[in-house]
């Protein structure tokens, strides 16, 4: 090998830390900011999915009384998991807009800016998780080897917000529009998948429509894998076809972010 060519390897590989270095901070700084100059911080984070929790449990459970087994679990796991992907989805449009002024100094990869937005979402999701799992713990459920699976689910939930954060971002500079509709569609979005209701007062010839949507396949599975909950759904093609889906959505999303990107700096 010639010297030229490890220098231009050792350039490589310098600039891939680089790139690994500023998506850590920027996504750090970006969860120490979310909460700066307020009284309780970093207690905002998990105060939040618990308040509409204990909003959402007392209405359905006292007043409604849906039947189902570990309810109080039931309904967190499912805030906790759409907080996260509505956050990650919406904070994106928002994070690429405030980092406008860098973009225009500074050179770097664009998707590093969508990349730090979804670690700092991650963060509180796994301090939200965290309370999960004290909760888990004294509600005394007896836990199955299926509660290993959670961390599949977690990774497709993981990459479906990345996937569609890169391409709401790659749009919204030029239409600023699509930060307010998709805000419609997290709203409507909450009521339709099953988070607050279980998915047994829903008509079976309804089923199939429900699980289309990718976030009710990942939601259920995740609470199949921890509570214990089983969906007939949630078979070994149900993973195949999802993580399909994901994969190219990721793969559209980043291409068309990178397209797009270069007239960043224009747009903002």
């Amino acid at each position: 090998m010639s010297p030229s060519t490890r220098t231009c390897e050792q350039d490589i590989s310098f600039g891939r830390k680089n790139y690994i270095f500023l998506t850590l901070v920027m996504a750090i700084t970006d969860f120490k900011i979310k909460y700066d100059n307020s009284v309780l911080g970093y207690l905002w984070s998990l105060l939040k999915p618990l308040l509409m929790f204990g909003t959402l449990y007392l209405v359905f459970s006292v007043f409604v009384r849906w039947q189902v087994e570990h309810y109080r679990l039931y309904l967190l796991l499912g805030i906790i998991l759409w907080n996260f992907f509505s956050e990650v989805t919406l904070n994106s449009m928002v994070m690429l807009e405030g980092k406008g002024p860098i973009l225009k100094k500074i050179s770097f990869p664009r998707w590093i800016i969508v990349l730090s937005s979804s670690l700092t979402s991650l963060l509180t999701l796994l301090l939200n998780l965290i309370v999960f799992f004290i909760f888990y713990i004294l509600s005394a459920v007896h836990p199955k080897w299926t509660i290993f699976l959670l961390l599949l689910y977690l990774v497709e939930l993981y990459l479906l917000s990345l996937g569609l954060a890169l391409c709401l971002s790659a749009l919204y500079p030029k239409f600023r529009d699509v930060h307010h509709i998709w805000g419609v569609f997290m709203q409507l979005g909450f009521w339709i998948t099953p988070i607050i209701y279980p998915v047994s007062i829903v008509p079976m010839k309804f089923h199939k429509i429900i699980f289309l949507n990718p976030m009710a396949r990942i939601i259920q599975g995740c609470r199949d894998s921890v509570i214990g909950n089983s969906t007939q759904f949630l078979t070994l093609n149900s993973h195949i076809i999802i993580i399909g889906a994901i994969c190219i959505l990721f793969f559209f999303g980043l291409s068309l972010f990178n397209r797009l990107s270069p007239y960043f700096a224009e747009d903002l």
